[in-house]
């Protein structure tokens, strides 16, 4: 009797948000990005506690000592020094946290402009989708790189500007993805069923409708993620973006290009930091997609 009531007894029914992060938590992809970019962001906060050495403190005299790895290598430079002889590891650190801080500042504002115009369009449609799809199209015939070289070279170049003009160069893929988003919410029956019993629009934007589109969002903003430190790091390659005492991966990677040749590892380290956080935050938007889509869910 027991067996028989242990068999029929009904299972919890997880919610929706629960039932997504049970799947994420399986999937390989997410633990193994997840990992890493926790892992970079741990370390960009905690640097002062990894490392006793400034990023901005110069040493002539301990210039361009190598990486521990060689043969005239230095614990006390585990990554070695760069031309001025700052410790290369702490630099590493230092720099993380302004090229996340650009990539997560810059997502929150094209991602909250991209939003609002993705809804408005697919929501009320008509002459709103008609003219946000034209600024859309403006945008896109814009090239990003060349047009924030040009904004940046005219203003001048600051933390705060180069998050502004990433920032609104970034938004379209959001208006894209959340206007076809909303335009296959807004006729379903709950929708329908929540403008017949008098809800407010903005009720049903915020309450119906933006929840709904959560999983499309985190997937765009990753991906954007991604291209806005790789966009950073060009920009400061460039001599446009981070400027010193300030310190970023780009600007890693450009002061050590004249040493290409003859000291390869200043390029590596910064440049495979640079790849493995994208790749990282590509494996966990990839996993997002996957648990979020239809055949995800299957």
């Amino acid at each position: 009797m027991t067996n028989i009531e242990q068999t029929t007894a009904p299972s919890v029914a997880l919610s929706p948000g629960r039932m997504t992060l049970h799947r994420a938590l399986r999937h390989v992809s997410f633990w193994v990005g997840g990992t890493i970019v926790l892992a970079i962001i741990l370390a960009a906060i905690l640097a002062p506690a990894i490392t006793s050495h400034d990023p901005a403190i110069q040493d002539l005299a301990q210039r361009y000592i190598p990486p521990v790895w060689t043969e005239k290598g230095s614990w006390d430079h585990v990554l070695g020094t760069d031309n001025l002889g700052r410790d290369y590891f702490a630099r590493l650190l230092y720099g993380a946290r302004i090229s996340l801080l650009i990539g997560f500042m810059t997502v929150l504002i094209s991602g909250a402009i991209g939003t609002a115009l993705g809804v408005c369009a697919g929501y009320f449609g008509g002459w709103a989708d008609m003219i946000i799809n034209f600024v859309i199209t403006i945008r896109l015939t814009l090239p990003v790189v060349l047009v924030a070289l040009v904004v940046v070279a005219l203003v001048g170049s600051s933390l705060t500007l180069l998050v502004m003009v990433i920032g609104l160069l970034l938004w379209d893929r959001f208006a894209i993805v959340v206007r076809s988003a909303t335009q296959q919410l807004a006729h379903r029956e709950y929708i329908t069923s929540a403008a017949a019993i008098g809800s407010s629009t903005w009720r049903i934007l915020f309450k119906e409708i933006l929840p709904n589109i959560t999983g499309p969002l985190i997937v765009v903003a990753s991906i954007e993620l991604a291209h806005a430190v790789l966009l950073e790091a060009s920009l400061s390659f460039l001599g446009l973006g981070v400027q010193p005492p300030q310190v970023s991966w780009g600007l890693m990677v450009a002061e050590a290009k004249s040493q290409l040749l003859f000291r390869p590892w200043m390029i590596a380290v910064p440049g495979a930091a640079l790849v493995l956080l994208i790749f990282a935050i590509n494996l966990v938007g990839d996993a997002i997609r996957d648990v979020t889509t239809p055949e995800g869910k299957a």
